[in-house]
C-alpha cells in the first residue's frame, strides 16, 4: 500500500509541498481521489482493472487501486470526456469496436491501436483517445 502523507502542511515545508505536487500530477491528492470515489458506481468499478495501481492511504482514508487507476487516467486524459461515466462508456465501446485489432502483450493483456490497454475480458487498464 502506498502512503500519501500530505495533510495541508504549509508550502514552506518544501518536502511535503513537493510531494503534494507530485501526487496532484498523478491524480492522487485526497481531493482528487474523493471526487473520483464519489462518481464510481458498481458498473464503473466492474469496467476498470486495478492492474498497475496500488491502494493508497491518505490522512482522510484508504482508496483502492481501482479508484486510483480511474483518478490517474482522469487526470491524464479526462479533459476529452464529460465525466468518469462517459470515459468508461467510451472505453468499453472502443474495446468492443476494435477488439479484432488488439495485440496480445505479456500478462494476458491486450494493446489496442491507440495505445490503450485492456484485460482480455474488457476491463480497462488504461484508455485514452
Amino acid at each position: 500500500m502506498e502512503h500519501l502523507p500530505y495533510d495541508g502542511q504549509s508550502p514552506q515545508d518544501q518536502l511535503a509541498f513537493t510531494q503534494y505536487r507530485q501526487d496532484l500530477s498523478r491524480g492522487k491528492s485526497h481531493i482528487q481521489l474523493q471526487a473520483v470515489q464519489s462518481q464510481v458506481t458498481d458498473d464503473i468499478r466492474r469496467a476498470w482493472s486495478p492492474r498497475s495501481f496500488t491502494d493508497v492511504q491518505t490522512p482522510i482514508g484508504i482508496f483502492d487501486a481501482i479508484v486510483c487507476n480511474i483518478s490517474y487516467h482522469t487526470m491524464r486524459h479526462g479533459d476529452a470526456f464529460a465525466n468518469i461515466a462517459d470515459m468508461t462508456r467510451q472505453g468499453r465501446a472502443y474495446f468492443y469496436a476494435n477488439r479484432a485489432q488488439a495485440k496480445s502483450i505479456p500478462g494476458g493483456l491486450l494493446k489496442f491501436p491507440n495505445g490503450s490497454v485492456f484485460e482480455a475480458d474488457g476491463r480497462i487498464v488504461t484508455f485514452f483517445v
